[in-house]
């Protein structure tokens, strides 16, 4: 059974990730004890050995109009911790780039941090995408990345530190404190857990009015169509469509191709956007045997260094008996350079596997 906050969210106009925030916030200004608890681990996960005294404080805006959901502040008023709250909702323009900025630029000269905070099931898919988008600001030359482990979900941005962590970890701090005091705070605790349980089932989320807006279906049509125009441009290669169709799907649109040995497809699949690695959009691929479409082995071996990537580039589908390779478009970008990047990440990997 939910708690009673979860049952009630669906009624709340507020976004849940403020509804989270609010609930975890009340329970840190009300004890000592759950404020230090929290500051300790954040510190921990980030990497950050010493760190004073912090109160927390909720949706602070800057002066980029960036509003991190939990904002952690010294006696002085420097913020030392910035989080951002998720349970499914994407990055926005500000994520992680501005709130970096703004941590960087405060008179506070000792270790700070900006740490997202998400379900235990997205933490890969996101950790993927935050590093994604800094290591795409280092090849603009704009970012300096350092201490970047696989062991550990923390890196050196800038001299920032960035780290992920779940909803689930933080509670079970929480938990562990105000059991040891056995304070009536942990009820309100429980509440929180009830709606973040609640979020990390994907329970069905209430629509807005927003969801009705025109710009979503254009936004779904376009997928489609840069789904197609990837696939012209790659049957311009030594390529064909022989009695091959563009196929709807449950959770998507793929178009199939047969180039050389290999029988691929390029995919806007929500199952997998969900699921693997945040991005709409895929290419598959499967090895032709005597007029059998089946795993690609070698294919398979030569883009095995993809599989311990971060984010990961290369998936294996045990349900199809294909490779499933995430393909990023361009943020911010016009049609044909969306296009033509998805494409030159295609013919990149095509290049490697016929070596």
């Amino acid at each position: 059974m939910y708690s009673l906050l979860a049952l009630l969210f669906p009624r709340i106009s507020t976004s849940t990730e403020d509804i989270a925030t609010l609930s975890l916030c009340y329970i840190l200004e009300h004890s000592i004890t759950a404020r230090k608890s929290f500051t300790n681990f954040l510190a921990n996960t980030a990497g950050i050995s010493t760190i004073p005294d912090l109160y927390f404080r909720t949706q602070s805006s800057g002066e980029n109009k960036e509003r991190p959901d939990i904002s952690g502040l010294d006696a002085d008023g420097n913020e030392i911790i910035l989080c951002e709250a998720k349970f499914w909702a994407g990055l926005t323009s500000n994520q992680p780039k501005t709130y970096l900025e703004r941590l960087r630029k405060n008179s506070y000269d000792r270790g700070k941090a900006l740490i997202f905070i998400c379900p235990n099931e997205r933490m890969v898919s996101l950790w993927g995408e935050l590093l994604r988008i800094c290591e795409q600001s280092l090849a603009e030359n704009k970012t300096e990345i350092s201490d970047k482990t696989v062991e550990t979900n923390a890196i050196m941005v800038d001299g920032i530190k960035m780290s992920i962590v779940s909803w689930r970890a933080i509670i079970n701090v929480l938990r562990e404190t105000l059991a040891a005091e056995n304070s009536p705070l942990i009820s309100d605790l429980d509440q929180l857990n009830g709606l973040c349980e609640y979020m990390d089932k994907q329970a069905f989320i209430p629509f807005k009015p927003s969801d009705f807006g025109l710009d979503i279906p254009k936004r779904v049509i376009s997928f489609y169509q840069i789904v197609d125009k990837v696939a012209e441009k790659i049957l311009q290669l030594d390529a064909n469509v022989k009695r091959l169709r563009p196929t709807p799907q449950y959770s998507g649109y793929s178009r199939y191709i047969i180039v050389g040995d290999y029988g691929i497809s390029i995919r806007y699949s929500c199952e997998n956007w969900v699921e693997l690695a945040e991005t709409p959009f895929w290419l598959t691929i499967k090895k032709n045997e005597g007029d059998k479409w089946v795993f690609a082995k070698e294919a398979r071996k030569k883009l095995q260094k993809y599989e311990y990537t971060t984010p990961k580039g290369l998936f294996l589908s045990d349900r199809w008996n294909e490779l499933l390779i995430p393909l990023y478009p361009p943020i911010y970008a016009g049609e044909e350079e969306v296009v033509d990047a998805m494409f030159e990440s295609v013919r990149k990997i095509l290049s490697e596997i016929n070596e």
